[in-house]
């Protein structure tokens, strides 16, 4: 029977064994009876402490002895404990959720004072609760509604009162706070409470709302004033359209009165939408909210906007609104800034940047037909500085745009004329079966530039330069293609101007080479690789014992051997010089370095205390603010005398100096320099700045002396320029006299001083010393040697 409660029962006997448990108890202990039974009860049963069985708090509660046995029983405490804890947690929890609540709450007592204040008063008031309990003074900082806080005072807000009271209160930081507050029952059991009040915070949808009622005064003031017209429609469940109302710019904008229209289906309202197109894609830019730019036309059905732009979106379901701007002054703007953009503003002619894309179109279409043809013409004036700075460039403009017009007459329409900048054009041809089209261009191109241009009374000749690209060539881009053109263009201007060169891959190759040799020529100098050799100027002459000759001085030459290249000649890297500027710095080393070695070689032999060093002088020098400084300096620095020193300029740079290279040539004129005219006879043919220049000597140039005897003609300038010379009291060098027989004729002619292969080829510095050493100033004719002169003082030729 007993086994049939669900009551855990046992006995311990006298031992402290279990003497009987129940079937209860053994599902308690865990373990079968006859396990237990026998057993010491304690190991079971613990010490006087709570069980824990199967996660569930039991007491052991046990009979008192009787013949030192004892009955007991367990008794599941577990849920008589939860229901103790949760009494006595319930409160407890409820005062923290109460305080925590995202709701205002706070409470009074009789007298008024505040007795409850949860988080969410702290938070928005920025009271807290010690500050707030018990302390009637708060009153004054809270509630500016003197009313109100009366009636908090008097405890006259009770549970019972109808809806919610706005009061605005001022919080900690003076801020002014609008909450809604309601009585509401008791919240907490608390002793002295006589009324609560719960509040929510409604400032910010206070602002919000003052804020969306600005929002909607400023868009209905926007809407008045506007200067875009806006239209506002009513959409029907059909799909049709309702005007509804117009601003005032609308009026303006499209001549018309609206107020008329309120109510039309928008067909109606606007005529010229009804049955067109027009009228389904504005229905679909209102419904789908789209932009779109489109012409407009007037009541009287005539265009009378060619740009309008419209923007169409939904403000509210089953209403939308059309916004538009009259953009006809914009459409006009566009285009003329398309063309300023696209068009060469003096000549109308493309511009760069279109000539550009045309190339590039050009390309794309190569690569996509191999029948295609293409070429790019680039055309440079010659000399067209010298127009705008000796007539002005009012003047040069007109020329340009005459030279447009002319190039324009040369190509076809499909064609493109272009201004690069300045006075450089491109002509790009498309389109043609054969490259001998870009070649009869060309050849018209310089026909229709041969005639002078007349400009204000005046007679301009213009020539031009120009570079040709085929289609056929390989390129990867219009960069390249210009490129290409350009390195041609540069080609025929080296060439001697008013030339056509074609662009050729061997071109580029070589243009490469020099883009190198310009870069390496910055270090060449310090690092050593330029050097100078001697090539020795003899003076012969006759005295009552015979013939003499002279050591009379050297002309120093620039040489410069590559640590990888080897030797450059002076043919090569000289106008790589020029071009690039670099002339300047290595003709002041030349003349640095030829002076200190011939100083020295004075100090060493007296025979050469007269000998002068020829050096020439780069036009591009003269002109720098520096020049004369750096002479005088290279002068102190050496110790070679003014006298010792001749300067050789080129006839064509004499031409070209003005007024202050003259003075600084004549200043060092003073100082004891002399002058010679290199290549004389191979530049310009006015001779009128022989008599204006303080020249000593007259340089005949090679191309000359070596014709002396082909033919009477050369014979005949050579006597003419010697005559001159000695006319203006001026010495002649031959240069380039290689022949016992053009030593003679000069001779014969009157000429004194020598310069050639004939005599010694240009030396290194340490083979020129050795030639001065040996060099015999009493050498006759008759001892001249084969090999020269330079076998006459044991030289190799």
């Amino acid at each position: 029977m007993l086994d049939a409660l669900d009551h855990p029962l046992f006995t311990i006997d006298a031992d402290g064994a279990f003497s009987f448990l129940n079937l209860a108890a053994c599902r308690a202990l865990g373990h079968p009876r006859a396990q237990l039974l026998g057993a010491r009860a304690a190991d079971f049963l613990g010490h006087g402490q709570p069980l824990v069985l199967h996660g569930r708090e039991h007491l052991v509660h046990l009979s008192d002895a009787q013949k030192g046995a004892r009955a007991g029983q367990l008794l599941d405490m577990t849920d008589l404990r939860d229901t103790e804890l949760a009494c006595a947690l319930g409160d407890k929890r409820l005062e923290l959720l109460v305080r925590n609540l995202p709701l205002l709450l706070h409470a009074h007592d009789e007298s008024g004072a505040i007795v409850f204040w949860n988080q969410e008063c702290e938070r928005v008031l920025g009271y807290r609760a010690e500050e707030a309990v018990g302390n009637l003074g708060i009153y004054e900082r809270l509630y500016p509604d003197a009313d109100y806080r009366a009636r908090v005072l008097a405890n006259r807000i009770k549970p019972d009162a109808a809806g919610g009271r706005e009061v605005v209160m001022r919080a900690a930081d003076g801020a002014e706070r609008t909450i809604i507050w309601t009585a509401v029952p008791q919240a907490l059991p608390m002793p002295g409470c006589t009324a609560w009040q719960t509040g929510v915070d409604k400032t910010a949808q206070k602002s919000a709302e003052s804020a969306l009622a600005e929002a909607k005064r400023q868009v209905s003031a926007l809407f008045l004033a506007s200067p875009m017209g806006m239209h506002l429609y009513r959409l029907e469940p059909d799909g049709d359209l309702i005007f509804v109302g117009a601003n005032p710019a609308a009026d303006t904008i499209l001549h018309r009165d609206h107020s008329r229209l309120v109510g039309q289906p928008v067909e109606t309202a606007f005529p010229e939408l009804a049955g067109s197109e027009a009228a389904e894609r504005f229905r679909r830019a209102c419904r789908l909210g789209e932009s779109w730019k489109t012409g407009h036309f007037d009541s009287q059905g005539e265009q009378a906007v060619s740009a309008y732009e419209l923007h169409c979106f939904q403000t509210e379901p089953g209403a939308c609104a059309c916004m538009f701007l009259d953009q006809t002054e914009q459409h006009r703007l566009e285009t003329r800034l398309r063309t300023q953009a696209l068009y060469d503003q003096l000549t109308g002619v493309a511009n760069r940047s279109l000539c550009m894309e045309r190339i590039d179109t050009a390309l794309q279409r190569a690569k996509r037909r191999p029948d295609y043809h293409y070429a790019v013409i680039l055309i440079d004036l010659d000399r067209f500085k010298n127009i705008n700075d000796t007539q002005g460039h009012t003047i040069g403009d007109a020329v340009l745009v005459e030279t447009a017009a002319r190039l324009r007459a040369c190509v076809r329409e499909l064609d493109t004329v272009a201004r690069m900048g300045g006075d450089e054009f491109v002509i790009v041809m498309e389109e043609f079966d054969s490259y001998k089209r870009p070649i009869q261009a060309i050849k018209r191109i310089r026909e229709e530039l041969r005639p002078p241009v007349s400009v204000q009374g005046l007679e301009l000749s213009v020539s031009a330069s120009i570079g040709l690209v085929l289609g056929s060539t390989p390129a990867a881009s219009a960069e390249e293609v210009l490129r290409n053109a350009n390195l041609a263009l540069h080609r025929a201007k080296t060439m001697g101007r008013n030339r056509v060169k074609s662009f050729t891959p061997s071109l580029l190759t070589q243009t490469v080479r020099v883009v190198r040799l310009e870069s390496e020529m910055d270090h060449a100098i310090a690092r050593g690789e330029f050097f100078l050799e001697f090539q020795p100027i003899i003076q012969l002459g006759k005295t009552q014992l015979g013939n003499t000759r002279q050591l009379f001085g050297f002309e120093a030459l620039a040489r410069w051997r590559h640590p990888e290249r080897g030797l450059i000649m002076p043919s090569e890297f000289i106008p790589i010089a020029e071009e690039s500027g670099k002339v300047v710095e290595l003709g002041y080393w030349a003349l640095r370095e030829g002076s200190r070695i011939l100083n020295t070689w004075r100090g060493r032999y007296p025979h050469l205390a007269n000998a002068m060093l020829s050096v020439n002088l780069s036009p591009q020098q003269v002109p720098k603010p520096d020049f004369l400084p750096r002479m005088r300096e290279i002068l102190h620095e050496t110790g070679l005398p003014a006298k010792n020193l001749k300067l050789e300029v080129t006839e064509t740079a004499l031409m070209q100096s003005g007024a202050t290279v003259l003075n600084k040539l004549t200043e060092l004129r003073d100082m004891g320099v002399t002058f010679s005219v290199d290549d004389f006879g191979t530049g310009y043919s006015s001779l009128a700045y022989l008599t204006r220049l303080p020249l000593d000597h007259l340089k005949i140039d090679l191309s000359f002396v070596q014709m002396l005897e082909s033919g009477k003609e050369n014979l005949e300038i050579v006597r003419a320029i010697i005559q001159l010379a000695t006319s203006l009291r001026m010495d002649v060098v031959a240069e380039g006299v290689e022949t016992l027989s053009q030593q003679g004729i000069l001779q014969g002619l009157g000429c004194e001083y020598f310069q050639g292969y004939l005599f010694a080829r240009p030396l290194p510095a340490d083979k020129a010393e050795e030639f001065l050493r040996r060099f015999d100033t009493a050498l006759t004719d008759g001892d001249m040697p084969a090999g020269g002169m330079s076998a006459a003082c044991g030289l190799p030729d």
